[in-house]
């Protein structure tokens, strides 16, 4: 399972450093770089989670609100954009539901 942990966290990663690229090159209509960056603060949150467990203070706490804030993002992208935002829904998902167990 923490194989699967791991895999959310730097698919999340790799998929916000390729939404900042893609943006930067071919400079897409409406495109910001406010998401992707959301995208690679909560992957952060989730390896530094990973990295040290429960042992920080809070680190349970901002990893799910990081966790839900990007998923609430996700929604309205969802209505916005459609399907495209499943790409990046799915991980989220999956890392807020393993930052919500307890080890």
């Amino acid at each position: 399972m923490k194989y699967l942990d791991y895999t959310f966290a730097y698919s999340l990663f790799l998929i916000g450093i390729l939404q900042i690229l893609s943006t930067e090159i071919w400079h897409p209509p409406g495109a910001v770089l406010d998401t992707p960056i959301l995208w690679i603060f909560i992957s952060m949150f989730n390896l530094l989670r990973l990295r040290n467990g429960y042992n920080v203070v809070g680190l349970k706490v901002f990893c799910i609100g990081a966790n839900l804030a990007g998923l609430a993002i996700e929604v309205v992208r969802f209505k916005m954009f459609g399907p495209q935002a499943l790409i990046q829904g799915i991980p989220i998902v999956g890392a807020l539901i393993f930052s919500m167990l307890q080890k």
